[in-house]
């Protein structure tokens, strides 16, 4: 265990990959239609500096076919290697999505397919989250929940990290669509260096749009244990590419004192 602030900072491990304090990691998120798809891309991923790959799985055709799912996740982890892979799935809007939602993750989950899985906190009222969390448990998954928002002041994003943390989740992550806008941008890293402070778990910030290169650099000054990049194609072409994130955080670790 780490000290923070007079907090006992839960140590978070992912895979083989632990989230602490300091340079954050590397993410980079991967979506793709078909298996060939996702293990090209993936082979790009591998040979770049990421240390973390989201699996975004709405795009992938598949997903009703549960044996493909598992073997694609399967090969994807083969490929990766160490890296972890987390899977991401887009929260439901009906009843029959809701059911598709909770048992692609069950899939992955209790076919070990995945290091951890995103759920978005609109789904954690649903029956089906605590079997999920505790079929997660047993196969020692990690749970991050997350929450996507559009405008929030810097204490409105203070209270959603809160209350995702207060979901019993190993990592919380929080996303702000800025759309450009820099105040949104700030709010954000203003938001992330207090629930880094007040929190147990570790946190993470996202922000699209071109603005959003400016939080993922200053991972280390906000205490966001991940920032995303992206590999040639692979990932938001908005974000920086990885190569330059970590060139950036190893040129501001002496600066932030990290």
């Amino acid at each position: 265990m780490m000290m923070k602030a007079g907090i006992i900072l839960k140590e978070v491990t992912i895979g083989e990959l632990a989230l602490t304090t300091g340079m954050p990691k590397i993410g980079v998120v991967l979506a793709g239609a078909t298996r060939e798809d996702l293990i090209r891309k993936a082979g790009q991923i591998l040979t770049s500096a990421a240390q973390i790959v989201v699996w975004r799985l709405n795009p992938y055709q598949e997903l009703d076919n549960r044996a493909e799912l598992v073997n694609t996740a399967s090969q994807l982890q083969q490929v990766l290697g160490t890296i972890p892979l987390v899977a991401t799935f887009t929260m439901a809007n009906d009843a029959d999505e809701l059911a598709e939602y909770y048992q692609t993750y069950q899939t992955l989950v209790n076919n070990r397919s995945v290091a951890a899985v995103d759920v978005d906190i609109a789904m954690v009222n649903q029956p089906d989250f605590m079997t999920l969390t505790q079929q997660m448990r047993a196969n020692k998954i990690r749970l991050i929940t997350s929450q996507t928002v559009t405008r929030a002041s810097t204490t409105e994003l203070v209270t959603t990290y809160q209350t995702l943390a207060a979901t019993g989740a190993d990592v919380v992550r929080v996303t702000v669509e800025s759309q450009d806008a820099q105040d949104d941008v700030l709010a954000l890293m203003a938001a992330t260096e207090q629930a880094h402070r007040q929190l147990a778990v570790p946190v993470i910030a996202t922000a699209s749009g071109k603005m959003g290169r400016y939080n993922g650099i200053c991972g280390q000054l906000t205490g966001s244990a991940v920032t995303f990049g992206h590999v040639g194609h692979v990932g938001d072409q908005n974000q920086l590419t990885v190569s330059q994130i970590k060139q950036a955080l190893q040129i501001l670790v002496p600066i932030e004192g990290a």
